[in-house]
């Protein structure tokens, strides 16, 4: 199984990324826990890869930052991180910056950014149909000609 930057490099529109992005604007409403003087990356790109690394299947915090380490530089820009004018690279925080500042992240700020987000991409977009998802298992066979279809579940 390839590892989640190599799925990302091979899409053409990657989910975990479109769906970072989208919460992007969401997290700029959690307030920063960090001081003022030595901010390199702003919160919201750091919450942003934190989230997609989660989207894209990391479940830890060492893999977490594994998956920014490793994340191509197109997708780091596209989650906000600084770009060197001069050499034109991508500056990746450290493991220990990441953690440090998930640690001190106000959970609740962040559960109802999260929360927000939700809300809003669950909203519908306007009139419309609406999609049901039905089994095909639980109706198998519930209408035959023999019976009325009463019995969902033939008896145990």
């Amino acid at each position: 199984m390839p590892t989640p930057p190599a799925q990302l490099s091979r899409t053409a529109a990657p989910v975990p990324l479109a769906d970072a992005v989208a919460l992007y604007g969401f997290l700029d409403l959690v307030p920063d826990p960090r001081g003022v003087r030595g901010r390199r990356y702003r919160l919201s790109a750091l919450a942003a890869a934190a989230a997609a690394s989660v989207l894209a299947g990391a479940r830890s915090l060492t893999a977490i930052t594994e998956w920014i380490s490793d994340v191509p530089a197109w997708a780091c820009r596209v989650l906000g991180f600084p770009t060197d004018p001069l050499s034109g690279t991508v500056s990746v925080p450290h493991p220990h910056t990441l953690r440090r500042l998930l640690v001190q992240l106000d959970g609740d700020a962040l559960d109802r950014a999260i929360g927000d987000f939700l809300t809003a991409r669950a909203a519908p977009a306007g009139p419309g149909l609406r999609a049901v998802a039905v089994d095909g298992k639980a109706l198998r066979g519930s209408r035959t000609a023999g019976r009325s279809g009463d019995r969902r579940h033939p008896p145990a």
